[in-house]
């Protein structure tokens, strides 16, 4: 099984479309927050087109899994197909618990306590726009960054999930920036 792993698309179909072109065909995809809306804090990122955007991960042909983020607004939620999840999408995929949420506002445990009361292999937030894929004796602490606001020398960046590593890309060049074995 092929998973697609972003977060932060602030409302750029360009940013959907590249990560897309970049890690190819997924059966899964996995969304950290801030899907439609840019924030007022952001500018606005290039392809800035909520419409379209929603309208292309309704096309997506593979289920989506969103969690939402400090960006989304319950009416976003009207024109998503899938459920926009608040605050945490909870999952077992391949056989391992998957805990996503966007993450601003991990309170007093933070990620790892978090990650620990929902018993979580893998833990996915957002919110940073700066990616991470950290590995100790608890799990994998992913954030893949963001694919239209990026605040790292990487660039926009993602996911991908296959078999048994994480792989976090760079989406302009394509190349692996860091990976793991699960």
């Amino acid at each position: 099984m092929k998973i697609g792993i972003l977060s932060d698309t602030h409302g750029s179909a360009a940013a959907w479309e590249l990560v897309l072109k970049v890690i190819g065909k997924c059966d899964l995809l996995i969304h950290a927050g801030d899907l439609l809306y840019h924030g007022p804090r952001n500018q606005l990122p290039e392809g800035y087109d909520p419409q379209r955007l929603a309208g292309l991960i309704n096309e997506s042909g593979v289920p989506v899994l969103i969690s939402r983020g400090n960006c989304d607004a319950e009416i976003d939620g009207l024109l998503i197909n899938y459920p926009v999840q608040a605050p945490y999408v909870l999952a077992y995929i391949n056989g391992k618990s998957v805990l996503v949420t966007h993450g601003q506002d991990l309170g007093e445990k933070g990620i790892a306590g978090l990650a620990e009361t929902f018993r979580a292999d893998i833990f996915i937030s957002g919110h940073t726009h700066v990616p991470l894929l950290e590995k100790d004796t608890s799990g994998i602490y992913l954030n893949p960054g963001s694919c239209a606001l990026p605040k790292s020398d990487a660039g926009p960046t993602a996911a991908v999930w296959q078999d048994d590593e994480i792989l976090l890309i760079a989406l302009e060049s394509g190349n692996t920036i860091k990976k793991t074995v699960i």
